[in-house]
Formats: structure tokens, sequence, C-alpha cells
């Protein structure tokens, strides 16, 4: 923000502060101060959004939840599911389940390796557990 920006903006404020009312009507009624009042909020928009490092795209959603199918149908079944998705459907579901803090699972190109992650945290997480559950006798 420039010099001439801000003293125009302090100006503004001053004429804004006193007396909310007659500030709105005068928006409504003045042209001129109503575009002003509306850069003013455009420029302190455009300042007030910190811009982002790294642009993400959202990732789209996991086909099935591969904890509750190893959970249900065991190791082999879920290994024969994640076999017929595409390396970025492996992708997803590694982002939407968290099996990947570190991200590095990301920039993986072998559809083995992204199935092997997955059936042991979904292996992992389904045990979870176990070691309070009752067994039986």
């Amino acid at each position: 923000m420039s010099l001439d920006q801000l003293t125009a903006l302090i100006k503004l404020l001053e004429e804004i502060l006193p007396n909310t009312q007659a500030t709105l009507t005068k928006y409504q009624h003045d042209p001129n101060f109503a575009q002003e009042i509306d850069s003013l909020f455009q420029v302190l928009s455009t300042k007030c959004q910190a811009p982002s490092k790294k642009h993400r795209t959202k990732r789209c959603t996991s086909v099935f939840d591969p904890v509750e199918l190893y959970h249900q149908q065991g190791e082999q079944y879920l290994r024969q599911q994640l076999q017929q998705l595409k390396v970025e459907q492996l992708k997803d579901m590694i982002a939407e389940h968290g099996m990947d803090a570190s991200r590095r699972a990301m920039r993986w190109k072998k559809r083995d390796r992204l199935i092997d992650l997955i059936v042991q945290t979904a292996s992992c997480r389904a045990r979870k557990g176990d070691a309070f559950r009752s067994r039986e006798r």
C-alpha cells in the first residue's frame, strides 16, 4: 500500500467512524463515496489474504474404505480390489485416509508400492485395540 493509499484510507475511516447511520445513508445515495468504500474493501481483502506458497489441488474421494474392507474381507480381498484401481485412485485413497503423513507416497509411481502401503496401514488400523478385546475361550 502506498503512502497516498494509506492517507486516503485514514481520511475515509475518519469520515466513516463518527456516525454509522450517516455513513450508510451516504453510501446509498453518493455513488462516488460508495465506489471509494468498495475499492477500499477490495484492496483490504486482497491484502489480508495470505498468498499460498503452493497451490494444492483437492484430491478425489477414495472408492472405498480400505480399513473397513480389510476388517470385513481380509488382506487378500483388499489386495484384489486395490489391483483394479489406477495409481491416482490409490493416491486419493492414501490422502483421504491419512496413510502418509510425510506425503512421500504422492511421488511414488509404482502401483505395488502404493498397494503395500495401503494394506500395511489398513492392517495396523484394523488390529488396533486387539490387545484390549476379550479373547474367546
